[in-house]
């Protein structure tokens, strides 16, 4: 078949209608030879070339469709990229945290032998008569108002939960856990209605605690505690009162108590409150009498 009369007949082709494309196959009839592939290839251009005549909007909507599927395929590689690093970033935060929290394990365990030496030292500090348990009585006093020694006496246990429901789309899900700012607002609350010992987890509270989010957990004295929490506080009956007073710690928890939280207070003869643990140790400040500078 020559090149002319292809082109002929595919000049002839292209005025016909969609549904009237001849079937170049029917030339094997004529004696003329076609290749499949070239029958296949020339009625598919020409169907093509008919059909964006008729619809021209098609050509449009077809690379709007292409220019989406690039972007979209962009923003999923940028996602896919950016996962591990979130991971790794987590990964190695919480590898920090494991390493800190063996320091302190062994500084605990210093602290502890240190103040057995201490012990020994003022058990034997009672050999030097009047003197001698002066100084003792002074130590043990101190040793009290840092938190250092175990403490018990009436008092209430206050026990806060996460609410076990789950936040409905597009809700706050803020009123629906405890968070350090609870335990911290519970705790001034407790110390200005005259508590003289508390705890949050057996964790001592002094004057150099701190607590603070850090990701689902809570930390007190540098120790991960979750929930269910615990907060003890020994002192008069007027702890639970300033608790209950209009406007308090129990009306501020309203959010939580009604999305299914858990805030109980129970009034009881003896709270046992566990000695602080931690280290008192002062680096960088020292003591000084004003009245001698």
């Amino acid at each position: 078949m020559s090149l002319e009369n292809f082109n002929n007949d595919v000049k002839g082709q292209a005025q016909l209608p969609n549904d009237s494309v001849p079937d170049l196959g029917e030339r094997r009839a004529t004696g003329t030879s076609v290749e499949p592939a070239t029958v296949e290839a020339a009625s598919s251009f020409w169907r093509l070339l008919w059909d964006s005549r008729n619809y021209t909007w098609q050509v449009p909507v077809a690379l709007a469709c292409v220019i989406l599927g690039i972007m979209v395929g962009l923003q999923y590689r940028t996602q896919a990229s950016s996962v591990p690093l979130q991971v790794d970033d987590r990964r190695k935060m919480l590898e920090l945290v494991r390493a800190l929290e063996a320091e302190r394990n062994k500084m605990s365990a210093e602290i502890t032998d240190l103040r057995s030496r201490v012990a020994d030292m003022e058990a034997s500090s009672n050999k030097l008569g009047a003197a001698g348990r002066q100084i003792q009585e002074q130590l043990n006093r101190s040793r009290v108002e840092a938190g250092l020694t175990g403490m018990k006496g009436p008092g209430i246990v206050v026990t806060l939960n996460d609410s076990p429901r789950t936040p409905p789309i597009n809700t706050d899900p803020y009123f629906y856990i405890i968070h350090d700012v609870d335990l911290t607002a519970l705790v001034n609350e407790l110390w200005s209605a005259g508590a003289e010992a508390v705890s949050i987890n057996e964790q001592r509270v002094v004057t150099r605690t701190s607590i603070r989010c850090v990701g689902p957990t809570v930390l007190v004295n540098g120790v991960r505690i979750a929930a269910p929490y615990t907060v003890k506080g020994i002192g008069p009956n007027d702890l639970e009162t300033a608790l209950r007073m209009p406007g308090g710690f129990l009306d501020s928890m309203a959010a939580l108590i009604g999305n299914g939280g858990q805030v109980t207070i129970s009034r009881q003869t003896e709270v046992t409150i566990a000695p602080f643990e931690g280290s008192i140790a002062f680096r960088y400040s020292r003591s000084f009498d004003k009245d001698k500078e």
